[in-house]
């Protein structure tokens, strides 16, 4: 199994980290493989903001909290920090703006209505987003 991917939003980083005890409630988006570069990918593709403004932004893919496994010595996983950018940008697409880029982007239309769920959730509850990602 390769690397797996649950966005989430929640109101803070220091309540995205205590979910991961807890667990989060919907909406919740499933992937694989959504790393921060290919999330960096599709804020561009949606807001046109360039790679380097990107990968300057400090909620961009930041690691925020790591599942360590001691015996094996390696992490099993983390969450990271989904900009804001990205979060409205997606909140506010409407459906041909979000089947147009997910003509283009890697992970295609159902990533991307995924992301646009919970996005719109965010939004909606003044909340961010978050990206937990596991073996």
């Amino acid at each position: 199994m390769g690397e797996m991917n649950e966005v989430f939003a929640a109101p803070d980083d220091e309540t995205a980290i205590a979910v991961l005890e807890d667990g989060w409630g919907p909406p919740v988006h499933r992937d694989d493989g959504l790393r921060p570069q290919v999330l960096a990918d599709l804020e561009a593709l949606l807001t046109g903001r360039a790679s380097q403004e990107i990968a300057a932004d400090p909620r961009n893919g930041a690691q925020i909290a790591e599942v360590f496994n001691e015996d094996a010595g390696v992490a099993e996983g983390g969450l990271v920090t989904i900009t804001d950018t990205l979060t409205r940008a997606l909140a506010a697409a409407d459906t041909a703006t979000l089947d147009a880029v997910a003509e283009t982007w890697t992970h295609g239309e159902y990533a991307v209505r995924g992301l646009a769920t919970v996005a719109r959730h965010a939004a909606a509850h003044g909340h961010r987003m978050y990206s937990f990602w596991y073996f």
